[in-house]
């Protein structure tokens, strides 16, 4: 991929290079409050768009006694989570389906809840995105989403030089909270400084606590994805990688990047 003369890899191929399961900023503590706001309670089913490794479905399964369906984009991906499942005792209640976050394949109105955690910014079409996550739920029901949010104003050259070199496009607060509302939901709501704070951004392992950006991986990790870097992008793409690494920990420590979880009710039938 090349757009604006920068190269890959960006943030997120960096994170999947690294072959470590990595969760989002704010850690399992905001999966956790991400399923209260979406009402998640025994007996429900609940849809995981973008599921990844299953994790959070998993936890959604085990912690609030749902039924969850995960969708995915990659074949790898689906496998590991119904492995996963599998070791976590509960693939009687957790299932996976490959497909596209912009085309879900299921019927309207199919779930009791339906939820995005860190992945809306990532498909070309992220209203797309949330107009098939609205349509999927129940009139009623909640969709719950979380992602990269701008907490000053930037040019829009700057915050599209950013998205290529992150590998998601923030926005706005008042660009994610519209669209939330064009996909159709009322009653959007929002927490932002909790999940906004530096240290959060660093909270994206599953194995450990992680005090600071400089900590997010040891060196030996540092070294071998470096190797896989070099060995699928070159010297320049290497290079490339070194540079936004400091220019993506830069805008989070100068308070230019924060984190929001939104949620809203697509409306209940009327008549």
């Amino acid at each position: 991929m090349k757009r604006k003369g920068i190269h890959c890899p960006t943030i997120e191929d960096l994170v999947e290079l690294s072959g470590i399961e990595t969760l989002h900023p704010g850690g399992m503590a905001l999966t956790q409050r991400t399923g209260q706001v979406a009402g998640l309670a025994s007996g429900k089913k609940i849809l995981d768009v973008s599921s990844g490794r299953g994790t959070q479905a998993i936890y959604y399964a085990q912690t609030f006694e749902v039924e969850v369906v995960g969708i995915d984009l990659s074949e790898e991906m689906i496998s590991a989570a119904e492995g996963n499942a599998e070791a976590a005792g509960v693939a009687d209640r957790v299932r996976f389906r490959l497909g596209d976050s912009q085309a879900l394949p299921f019927n309207d109105g199919v779930f009791d809840g339906t939820i995005n955690e860190c992945a809306v910014g990532i498909p070309d079409d992220s209203q797309g995105v949330l107009n098939e996550m609205v349509r999927v739920t129940k009139p009623g029901g909640i969709v719950a989403i979380h992602e990269s949010t701008w907490k000053q104003e930037l040019g829009p050259e700057e915050e599209e030089e950013f998205a290529e070199r992150y590998g998601t496009t923030p926005l706005e607060f008042d660009e994610w909270k519209g669209m939330l509302e064009t996909a159709g939901l009322e009653e959007v709501q929002w927490e932002f400084d909790q999940w906004s704070k530096p240290e959060m951004f660093w909270k994206i392992r599953k194995d450990r606590d992680v005090p600071s950006h400089s900590k997010v991986f040891t060196l030996g990790e540092r070294l071998r994805t470096l190797v896989r870097v070099i060995s699928k992008y070159g010297m320049r793409g290497a290079i490339t990688a070194l540079q936004n690494e400091r220019i993506f920990y830069r805008a989070v420590l100068s308070g230019k990047l924060g984190y929001c979880l939104y949620w809203g009710r697509k409306p209940a039938r009327t008549g």
